[in-house]
């Protein structure tokens, strides 16, 4: 039976959901990453932790923990052996040791001050996302100056996408992904050495979610109110479904990562990028 791989958003942890797709086979695996692990540690740390990780304990051999986000930004994209390159192996083999060890055990001076600094750290990636966040409504409100009336026409009503309209979307998303190579200061060893491995990488992923999430945004009307705190939340689940491009599927509830998610990995498989942890094609 295949491996099956998929990224597990916050909202979907501790569903029953979760734990019909692990105990329907032990080939299935949950994937998580750093933005997830944010989310269940950023509050109320010990009790959320507790409640979203007791599905993932009950399984600790299904349960793949990707390395953080600062990692992913610095893989050059070579397809060679790329999904295990994301993958943190410590964090993974030790998954049901942190289990038995800090999950399933009561409340003391260690456990409780381990879950202080997760808050903690939590608190302070998602600061950082509120300090640089306000840049992207400006950065939509720019790139929908590109759209000719007829294009923008398109996408507020779903119409398909023309070819030109298809290769403005991704001359964009690369554009996008410049900027951010030089905004997040990725070191130039670390850049793509070709176009494919470009598209490989989770800067340009994340780009394109980017811009995907941007066309949602212009068919709902440009709708310029959006609360700083809902929008880090986008930031987080596009993240999420960048990373879940790689791998065989993206598991929520919500339905703008589900919808964004699906498109750029329609998109990647079109254009013959790397999907579905090396197999290809789009499901």
């Amino acid at each position: 039976m295949a491996v099956n791989r998929h990224v597990i958003d916050t909202n979907y942890l501790g569903h029953d959901a979760l734990a019909a797709f692990l105990c329907r086979s032990t080939e299935n695996h949950a994937v998580i990453a750093e933005m997830t692990l944010v989310e269940v540690h950023k509050k109320a740390a010990a009790f959320q932790a507790r409640q979203l990780l007791k599905i993932l304990c009950r399984h600790p051999r299904q349960v793949i923990i990707l390395r953080s986000t600062f990692d992913l930004y610095r893989d050059r994209g070579d397809s060679k052996g790329l999904v295990n390159r994301l993958i943190e192996p410590k964090q993974t083999g030790s998954f049901g040791e942190y289990c038995r060890t800090v999950i399933d055990v009561a409340d003391d001076e260690h456990v409780d001050a381990h879950f202080a600094l997760m808050e903690e750290q939590s608190r302070a990636q998602v600061a950082d996302l509120q300090a640089s966040v306000g840049n992207i409504l400006n950065l939509f409100q720019r790139c929908a100056t590109i759209f000719d009336r007829g294009e923008l026409d398109r996408l507020r009503k779903r119409i398909p996408y023309s070819e030109a309209l298809q290769r403005k979307l991704i001359h964009l998303s690369m554009d996008i992904h410049k900027v951010l190579l030089r905004s997040l200061n990725i070191e130039q060893r670390f850049h793509p050495k070709t176009m494919p491995c470009a598209l490989n990488t989770f800067v340009f992923r994340y780009a394109l979610c980017v811009v995907i999430f941007l066309t949602r945004w212009i068919r709902h009307g440009e709708a310029k109110e959006i609360r700083q705190e809902r929008l880090v939340n986008h930031v987080m689940d596009l993240k999420t479904a960048a990373v879940a491009t790689f791998f065989d599927g993206l598991k929520t509830h919500d339905e703008m990562p589900k919808d964004v998610h699906a498109e750029a990995k329609y998109v990647l498989s079109a254009i013959g990028a790397y999907t579905n942890c090396g197999k290809g094609g789009w499901r």
